[in-house]
C-alpha cells in the first residue's frame, strides 16, 4: 500500500522550486509531528521535528513502535534548510540519526533544541553559531522565521535544575502569518493564555491521545481528537492542522474522528488532514 502523497526527488525539488508571495506559508507534512514550513524564498524553509530514518527500530528491535511507511525524504534532502526546531528529546521528534545527517550535508542550517536536552547532541562536534539551545520566551530568527518557543505539558510540565522545560511548542511568524506547532502536549490553562496571546492563523495539534493501557506500558499521552477542535475554536485559529495520528500502529487516533467532531462542534472552523509528503499553501 502507498501511504505517501509525493516523495524524494519529486519532493526536495517541490520544496525548492515553490514560491510563495504575500501573506502565505506553505506547509509540507513529514509525517508523525514532522513538517516543513517555507514563507517567502528568500527567508528559505525550515523543518520541525523531522524523523526521517528507521532508527527507533533499528536500535531496539523489540520496540513496539515500527513505522508504517517510509521516510518521504532523506535527511540529506533537505539540505538548504534555515533551520530545524525539535520539541523535545523523544526520539521520534529528536532523531539523532535525522540530525547527524542533515548537520552534515547542510553547513548553515541550525538547529533549535530545548536547552535541557542539548547534552544529547554535543558530541556532534557543533559550530557555536548552529546549536540554539530553545528556552520558553526567548525568541530567536532563523531565516524569514521569527520563533518563540513555548513550554509544553507531555501529560505535565517538567523542567531541569536550572529551570529549563523538557517540552516546547512554537509560535512562529513568517510573511505575515502566524503558525503555532504545539508539539507534544496536553492542554492547560497557561497553554491556553500563552496561544490565545498569539493568536495563530494555523495550528498544528497531536490528536492521538492517550490511555490507562498506552500509559502502562510507558507511552506518554497528547491531546485528544475532541481536545485539539476544542482548543483551535477557543483561540480562534483559522485552520487547524491535525498532526501525531499516522505512524505508529500501536499508538494512533484515526483521523475520522477528528473530521466528525469538528463537523458536528465547529461547522464553521477550518480544518484540513495532511497526506504524507503533501504540500498545503496556507494564504491569509
Amino acid at each position: 500500500m502507498n501511504y505517501i502523497y509525493n516523495r524524494d526527488e519529486a519532493l526536495i525539488r517541490e520544496i525548492n522550486d515553490t514560491a510563495i508571495h504575500f501573506e502565505g506559508v506553505a506547509i509540507w507534512s513529514l509525517g508523525q509531528a514532522g513538517v516543513v514550513l517555507k514563507g517567502t524564498e528568500g527567508g528559505g524553509f525550515l523543518c520541525i521535528d523531522p524523523y526521517l530514518t528507521h532508527s527507533i527500530e533499528q536500535e531496539d528491535p523489540t520496540t513496539e513502535f515500527v513505522r508504517e511507511y517510509e521516510p518521504p525524504v532523506r535527511p540529506e534532502g533537505l539540505q538548504g534548510a534555515a533551520s530545524v526546531l525539535i520539541t523535545h528529546y523523544h526520539n521520534d521528534h529528536l532523531d539523532l540519526s535525522t540530525v547527524k545527517a542533515l548537520k552534515d550535508a547542510s553547513p548553515n542550517t541550525t538547529f533549535a533544541i530545548p536547552a535541557s536536552h542539548c547534552d544529547m547532541v554535543r558530541d556532534m562536534q557543533w559550530d557555536t553559531d548552529r546549536l540554539i539551545p530553545a528556552r520558553a520566551e526567548e525568541s530567536f530568527t532563523v531565516g524569514g522565521f521569527r520563533v518563540n518557543p513555548v513550554a509544553a505539558a507531555h501529560t505535565q510540565y517538567e523542567t531541569d535544575e536550572e529551570g529549563n522545560h523538557f517540552y516546547l511548542g512554537y509560535c512562529i511568524t513568517v510573511n505575515g502569518v502566524r503558525v503555532y506547532h504545539s508539539g507534544d502536549t496536553v492542554i492547560t490553562d497557561e497553554l491556553i493564555e500563552k496561544v490565545q496571546s498569539f493568536k495563530p492563523h494555523v495550528m498544528l495539534l497531536p490528536i492521538n491521545g492517550g490511555d490507562f493501557f498506552r500509559t502502562q506500558r510507558g507511552i506518554i499521552g497528547n491531546m485528544s481528537y475532541r481536545e485539539a477542535a476544542d482548543f483551535a475554536a477557543l483561540v480562534g485559529a483559522d485552520i487547524v492542522l491535525p498532526i501525531h495520528y499516522d505512524m505508529f500502529p500501536t499508538n494512533r487516533e484515526n483521523p475520522a474522528n477528528f473530521v466528525d467532531y469538528a463537523f458536528r462542534t465547529y461547522r464553521n472552523q477550518k480544518f484540513h488532514m495532511l497526506c504524507v509528503g503533501e504540500r498545503f499553501i496556507y494564504m491569509r
